[in-house]
């Protein structure tokens, strides 16, 4: 694939990513919590299949436009990249009704299925890779929906909208920490920077999966299972788990960090020292925000949906007045190298007292 080519796949894939997101920010994840008080109350198919045609009303004139793809073959490319959003809606129908081992199941064979037949077996396209996506996740979701017993009961929107707002809001904040600085510090200066952050970024993919999938299990638990019915209950399991991960990430990033520190380790396009730091950088922001993170996950579990995001916009805030420091100060390297130290140290400083607050109110005796 080459580079024209390869900036067209990586929007439309960027496109996807936000999509699936969006989607489980905005319905899924506040419905999951909403179990909390609706027990078996599940998002009905005419939501999802929305979400999907939204999806798809932004892909297909995408690929036509960026990636100069027929009509008929933008329409075909746009459906198989929405269709991770059905996928995600039959996650989230199998965690509602406690069949979390599909899920695992569902996402191996994803893998698998990509890894050693789809991908070999398609020309490196644009178009292809879309279709690999969409058959990728189409075939796991036939699967896992098939083997989860017939809802009883339905959510409606209306009975979690405020929390879906709070929830949509937090991820478009999120994703405008993560994002806009790099796209905006492109071509300043820091490319070399970037590109080592970047690289960082991929290698911590597995430990932010193993955050992610912590977080996703503890709003299932509070969701679904009786026994954490009690927010005392919750608020332990979210110290237990977040404690764990941190000796986990901690760990993780400097092996990684003395690995290429000691052995002088760089790939073709990012040098030792901007790799190096990258790591320096991202890892640590990903220790922090990480340990921060999993007590948000508890606090919106307890219904604390304005007190998560309020800390979440917060963060953003210090995070992007401590690019623009730098940035004046020292150009675009130290500019990144100022946000990533500010989100990552903003978010225990924002996070823990507001959920320490919030827990001593909620196991207070009444």
């Amino acid at each position: 694939m080459q580079g024209p080519e390869f900036a067209s796949f990586s929007v439309l894939v960027l496109v996807v990513t936000l999509a699936v997101g969006g989607v489980r920010a905005a319905l899924l994840q506040p419905a999951l919590i909403h179990q909390r008080v609706a027990v078996g109350a599940l998002v009905r198919a005419r939501h999802a299949w929305t979400a999907f045609i939204l999806a798809l009303l932004v892909l297909a004139p995408g690929a036509w436009l960026i990636a100069s793809m027929p009509p008929a073959e933008a329409i075909t490319a746009g459906a198989a990249g929405a269709t991770p959003v059905l996928y995600e809606w039959v996650r989230y129908r199998a965690i509602g009704t406690s069949r979390r081992w599909l899920v695992a199941g569902g996402d191996g064979a994803r893998a698998v299925l990509t890894l050693t037949t789809l991908l070999p077996l398609m020309p490196a396209t644009t178009f292809a890779f879309l279709i690999v996506i969409g058959v990728s996740t189409a075939v796991p979701a036939f699967v896992i929906l098939a083997s989860c017993p017939r809802p009883s009961s339905f959510a409606s929107y209306r009975d979690f909208r405020t929390s879906a707002g709070w929830q949509a809001i937090d991820f478009a904040v999120g994703q405008f920490i993560v994002s806009a600085p790099l796209i905006a510090l492109s071509g300043v200066g820091a490319d070399r920077l970037i590109a080592g952050a970047r690289l960082a970024q991929t290698l911590l993919g597995p430990l932010n999966l193993a955050f992610s999938a912590t977080s996703t299990n503890i709003l299932a638990d509070g969701a679904t299972d009786s026994a954490h019915a009690r927010a005392a209950a919750v608020i332990s399991r979210g110290w237990r788990a977040s404690w764990q991960l941190v000796t986990l990430a901690t760990s993780v990033v400097g092996g990684l960090v003395l690995f290429v520190w000691v052995s002088g380790f760089s790939l073709r396009g990012v040098d030792h020292d901007s790799l190096l730091w990258g790591l320096i950088f991202v890892g640590s922001g990903t220790v922090l925000t990480g340990w921060a993170g999993i007590h948000g996950i508890v606090l919106r579990l307890l219904g604390h949906q304005a007190s998560v995001t309020g800390v979440r916009v917060g963060i953003a805030a210090i995070t992007v007045a401590a690019f623009l420091v730098g940035f004046n100060v020292g150009g675009g390297e130290a500019s990144l190298a100022a946000g990533f130290i500010a989100n990552g140290v903003s978010a225990p400083l924002l996070f823990v007292p507001v959920a320490l607050a919030h827990y001593r109110r909620d196991t207070r005796e009444p």
